[in-house]
């Protein structure tokens, strides 16, 4: 403050004193600058953190093989989704689980039926897979699911899903009575070109068959239709029939690890494509695949008296060469009251096979069964017989032939029977046992130690002949060995003779043969005058003929002409 004075007269009045209150600014310093910066970018940091990260998941595997946290991957169409945080042990020791954390952007995986599995080398029939990770490492492969419940806890598959949800195709079911060398993963076979592979197999106790699933891979699927027939290609089919030896096998890799093959029967227009899940039977053979349908089995009942020794399951039953049933048992039985001991065979018939002949016969049935036994009762009255027949010489397989023969008994066929039975004669071989027993017995009277006793006393004599014979040639071979030196001279003239004999032929050959030569004319004149003289021979004999006289007296003197003509007067 200041002090107040009195103001004098002379002096002005001063103003009055103005007092200033300064207000101190605080500053901030640029140190601080650099701590909240890094408190903003923490922040920014740990929001994205929060809000990429993705849910995390428990992974239940058997074993921890290949596994390392941080390490593995976890890979969804070979892109990386996330990693194995943590492996330990479940609490009760006997399965290990992997925690893995899966990225923001796969949340969507983490639902009721996403399947997991470990993704390594393999080798089984469908090939090798997993090599690449054998540089890269294992990993973990994921299958979508498609379920709308989320979920965090999973248990992981052992090998890898047969059929991904995504892949394009086709599953159908094939029922088989046994499933022979099949297995996953043995290839589907369309005209020998692979378009599919089985995926599993399952019995059916209720059925007693076993259900095949098979995978026809896209765009091949069109190729099922309702009428397609499927048939076990594994192997080798093998067929000897008129035409001659036949083998016949889809490929190389079904000898090894199976196949399947479908096709359609030939003649059968055009179907509309099978959806998926259809169930189709799947054959043993192509030739039973493609063959005609056989429609209902009718069971037929066969009695025969003589031992049916080569008579087996599945033995052919033919009518007139045409196969026509099967043979499903053979039983032996007894007959009350008697030591006999028949053989009972009963057999399934598909009559159907027999075409035409089968349709011309419609009685008024109510079933198809009941036109079966009555179309089987018209063909035994019309002389219809069973008889086992010999099928194979080397083998003794036998088989049931449907015959009618020439001479037979009356018999009938009750139709009220189930299962009907089919009138017998005795078989072929049968008859002809006792022919051969007669043969054996024939050649049994026959004196073979006589016949034995005769031949070694003939083989004695031919052998002192041939002694005798040895001897004699022994002495020729010395003659001809001293008379070698003779003979050779002989020779040697006999051979100049014929050389100066054949030089004479030519030489006369020339002689003759031309006309100008004077052999030949020689000859000529020598030929007349040899038939001049054979005239004057003529002549003589003709003389002497008439006067055999003359030759003691000689020829008479000739008269004279002049004394002639005075007798004459």
């Amino acid at each position: 403050m200041t002090e107040e004075s009195e103001p004098t007269k002379d002096a002005p009045a001063a103003p009055p004193e103005v007092t200033v209150v300064r207000r101190k600014r605080m500053r901030l310093s640029l140190v601080w600058l650099v701590p909240i910066a890094a408190l903003v970018v923490g922040a920014v940091l740990v929001v994205r953190a929060l809000t990429s990260v993705g849910p995390e998941i428990t992974i239940t595997f058997r074993n921890a093989e290949g596994l390392e946290p941080g390490r593995t991957e976890v890979r969804f169409k070979e892109v990386v989704v996330g990693k194995v945080s943590r492996v330990a042990l479940s609490p009760d020791r006997e399965r290990v689980r992997v925690s893995v954390k899966l990225d923001k952007s796969v949340e969507s995986l983490a639902v009721e039926d996403t399947r997991f599995w470990v993704v390594k080398p393999r080798v089984g029939l469908a090939g090798v897979t997993g090599l690449g990770t054998l540089f890269s490492g294992s990993y973990i492969g994921v299958d979508a699911g498609v379920s709308a419940e989320s979920r965090t806890h999973f248990t992981g598959l052992e090998a890898p899903p047969l059929v991904l949800r995504d892949e394009p195709g086709r599953i159908f079911k094939l029922v088989a009575k046994d499933l022979g060398s099949l297995d996953v993963g043995s290839p589907v076979y369309y005209r020998r070109a692979r378009v599919g592979r089985v995926v599993g197999y399952a019995l059916d106790p209720a059925k007693d068959t076993l259900d095949v699933q098979v995978l026809i891979e896209a765009p091949n699927e069109q190729l099922v239709t309702n009428r397609s027939r499927f048939w076990n290609a594994s192997g080798i089919d093998v067929t000897l029939d008129a035409s001659g030896f036949q083998i016949n096998t889809e490929s190389l890799a079904s000898l090894i690890a199976g196949g399947v093959a479908f096709g359609n029967a030939e003649g059968e227009g055009a179907a509309a494509a099978a959806p998926a899940e259809s169930q189709f039977e799947l054959f043993k053979t192509r030739k039973a695949a493609l063959a005609p349908p056989d429609g209902p089995a009718q069971r037929v009942r066969m009695v025969f008296d003589q031992a049916q020794r080569g008579l087996v399951v599945g033995a052919p039953v033919d009518m007139l060469g045409l196969e026509v049933g099967t043979v499903r048992s053979v039983k032996l039985m007894h007959a009350p009251g008697s030591d006999r001991f028949p053989v009972e065979v009963t057999a399934d018939l598909y009559l159907q096979r027999l075409g035409s002949v089968r349709s011309q016969f419609k009685p008024a049935a109510a079933s198809n069964k009941q036109v079966d036994t009555l179309f089987l009762k018209q063909l035994v009255d019309a002389g219809m017989r069973a008889q086992v027949r010999t099928g194979n010489l080397l083998t003794g397989q036998l088989y049931v032939a449907l015959d009618f023969p020439q001479k037979t008994t009356k018999a009938t066929l009750d139709a009220e029977k189930v299962p009907p039975t089919l009138p017998t004669i005795r078989g072929t071989l049968a008859d002809l046992q006792p022919q051969l027993a007669e043969i054996v017995a024939r050649l049994g009277r026959v004196p073979f130690d006589e016949i034995g006793n005769d031949l070694r006393a003939t083989l004695r004599s031919a052998g002192a002949a041939t002694d005798g014979l040895k001897e004699t040639l022994a002495s020729a071979n010395d003659a001809i060995k001293r008379l070698s030196p003779d003979a050779q001279r002989a020779l040697v003239d006999v051979q100049k003779t014929l050389v100066a004999a054949q030089a004479a032929l030519a030489n006369l050959d020339r002689n003759v043969t031309q006309s100008s030569a004077p052999l030949q004319q020689n000859v000529n004149q020598a030929l007349i005058e040899m038939k001049r003289a054979a005239q004057a021979l003529r002549v003589l004999a003709d003389y002497l003929q008439r006067h055999p006289d003359a030759l003691l007296r000689g020829k008479p003197a000739d008269p004279d002409p002049a004394s002639l003509n005075e007798s004459g007067r």
